[in-house]
């Protein structure tokens, strides 16, 4: 294989490891171009910097809606970035080519997080919808006569 399809296939190559829960560590990471995932509940929001601003990204795990928002970088965008440790469930870090198209970046990293979480046994659960299953009760206790 040649050097340059080498350097390619590393290009596009995405890197997922998880991180520990340390607000500064993640910012550097995402200064240094990197993409951090932050996981709550079942949902996940994927952080990075494009465009000279930092860049959320959030949406229930395996659905195709989610949320957008961008905030300028400053101290006090910064500072609330970092605290988002205390709120994840877990962090990871995503490193990856910087010629790839984000979405692919974060769809390919989101089936990363799916696998890992489902290995450890605590992939999160299914929405529960309380008022049908109240309304399936009801329904069971009074059978039509």
């Amino acid at each position: 294989m040649d050097e340059k399809k080498m350097r390619k296939e590393r290009e596009e190559k995405i890197e997922l490891g998880p991180l520990g829960k340390d607000g500064e560590k993640m910012m550097k990471s995402v200064e240094a171009g990197n993409m951090i995932a932050v996981l709550s509940g079942n949902e996940i929001m994927y952080t990075f910097i494009y465009r000279n601003m930092y860049q959320t990204f959030i949406h229930p795990i395996g659905s195709e809606e989610g949320r957008h928002k961008a905030w300028e970088i400053n101290e006090r965008n910064r500072a609330m970035l970092k605290n988002l440790d205390s709120a994840a469930d877990q962090l990871f870090e995503i490193k990856f080519g910087k010629e790839m198209d984000f979405m692919g970046v974060m769809v390919g990293a989101e089936q990363g997080i799916v696998n890992f979480l489902n290995t450890l046994g605590q992939l999160p659960g299914q929405d529960v919808d309380f008022m049908e299953a109240a309304q399936d009760s009801l329904a069971n206790q009074n059978p039509k006569q």
